[in-house]
């Protein structure tokens, strides 16, 4: 078998892990990502998110550093939409343009390598150490060691090997999948002025919090109900009467992204037969949403699905049992914990397991949590950092943590730890928090 030795190996190139990769060689580390995707970014791109989420509490900007740099290359390509920069939650974003700009990133950083289309198969232990990853790519598999393993998969695929302790959730409680299409071919002035003439009625349903929190900049509308109140449908499509599905536009004209909020019962952790059907009733899902749009909303006369995300978006699935778990009293308190790496403000709660709604508890503007470095450790296992949307928290702190901005924040935090830990002969858990602070700060990171 091949073997390969880094300072740094990123297991999954996603939302935090291209962050994380960027990090680490910024300080030093030699560092490889590995993907399963065949682009970097998840969510970001390959999942077609289109909506960049996370960035303000409503009064002044929240996260910074690398997410912030991505942001103005973005911006500087007309590939976002925003209204007001400091207190705009969100940016509406190109994701195809985004593959591209953070290939960019990437490729300008020596110390960085990236192997795409490459799946972990195991882990490689020295006692309780995470040492390394074996990867298998479509043609063999390899021996990869490394000084610091940050797990970014998004599943804690390399923790939960390693014999990390791990939570997740029944089917019965898990937050829904979604999976994001665009259609293109919309006369945007006919569907504003629809709108205009046709205030939202049934938009009270949503949770305040959402609704009345400007998280998005541009057109956003929230499910179908109004349209279909009155409308005799077909029976394929009756299931969609009440649907929360949530439509945005994007930098470019005449399209929107649908969000399928919670198109099939999901369990992120799943048996071949369970994720092939999700993948394909999602599909599904989608489909029936641009037909029903065509058919009774005006502006979609001649509106067509142009793409359909490559990977499904997860909101949950495996979250590790860290040094700390962030909790729901933490969130509304507006904790400062002392060894925070980033902060987030965006409605905590999470998607019922139905689609339909949200759970949700909101801080007043100007207020935001902090999120501590120990939430980023797993128990019981050395050599090992995680970042993105399965570190440690509570289930109701889902909505407010999981967001991408945030997890890019953790990612820059992991990366810059790892890079320390191997710069000083030890491990991410000793990293000393004070050098940790001073990197950041270097970086322009907001914690």
């Amino acid at each position: 078998m091949k073997s390969k030795k880094v300072d740094v190996l990123i297991a999954g190139g996603g939302t935090a892990g291209v962050i994380a990769g960027i990090a680490a060689a910024r300080n030093g580390a030699k560092t490889l990502i590995i993907d399963k995707q065949r682009c970097l970014g998840g969510q970001f791109t390959a999942g077609m998110l289109g909506a960049w989420v996370g960035f303000s509490d409503k009064e002044k900007v929240i996260v910074k550093g690398i997410a912030w740099e991505l942001r103005e290359i973005l911006k500087e390509r007309n590939a976002i939409v925003e209204e007001d920069p400091d207190t705009d939650v969100c940016y509406l974003y190109d994701t195809e343009v985004a593959k591209v700009v953070l290939d960019e990133m990437v490729k300008r950083e020596t110390q960085l390598s990236v192997y795409l289309n490459t799946i972990i198969t195991d882990v490689i232990m020295e006692g309780n150490k995470v040492s390394g990853i074996i990867v298998l790519s479509e043609l063999e598999p390899m021996e990869i060691h490394a000084n610091v393993v940050i797990d970014c998969s998004g599943d804690a695929v390399v923790a939960a090997k390693a014999g990390a302790p791990y939570e997740i959730r029944p089917k019965k409680d898990i937050q829904p999948m979604t999976l994001m299409g665009k259609m293109a071919g919309i006369n945007m002035d006919k569907l504003k002025k629809y709108y205009q003439d046709n205030p939202p009625v049934h938009d009270a349903e949503v949770p305040p919090a959402w609704r009345e929190f400007k998280t998005f900049p541009g057109l956003m509308h929230f499910g179908l109900k109004d349209e279909l109140e009155h409308v005799q449908l077909p029976a394929h499509l009756e299931y969609l009467r009440n649907w929360l599905a949530i439509f945005t536009s994007t930098p470019n004209p005449g399209e929107l992204m649908i969000n399928c909020s919670g198109a099939t019962e999901a369990h992120s952790i799943a048996g071949f037969e369970d994720r092939t059907e999700q993948e394909t009733v999602s599909q599904k899902c989608l489909y029936d949403v641009a037909e029903v749009l065509r058919l009774y909303v005006p502006g979609f006369e001649n509106a067509y699905l142009s793409s359909i995300a490559s990977q499904l978006g997860i909101r949950e699935s495996r979250r590790i049992i860290g040094d700390y778990k962030v909790t729901l009293d933490d969130f509304l308190a507006a904790r400062e914990f002392e060894d925070s790496i980033g902060r987030g403000a965006m409605p905590a709660g999470a998607h019922t397991p139905d689609g339909v709604t949200m759970n949700v508890y909101d801080l007043d503007p100007g207020k935001s949590m902090t999120i501590p470095y120990r939430c980023m450790l797993p128990q019981n296992v050395e050599g090992i950092v995680v970042a993105g949307r399965c570190v440690s928290y509570e289930a109701e702190v889902a909505n407010c943590i999981r967001c991408m901005a945030q997890c890019m924040a953790m990612g820059e935090a992991a990366g810059t730890a790892a890079a320390l830990a191997v710069e000083i002969g030890t491990t991410p858990r000793k990293v000393d928090i004070k050098m940790l602070h001073v990197a950041l700060l270097n970086q322009n990171v907001i914690f």
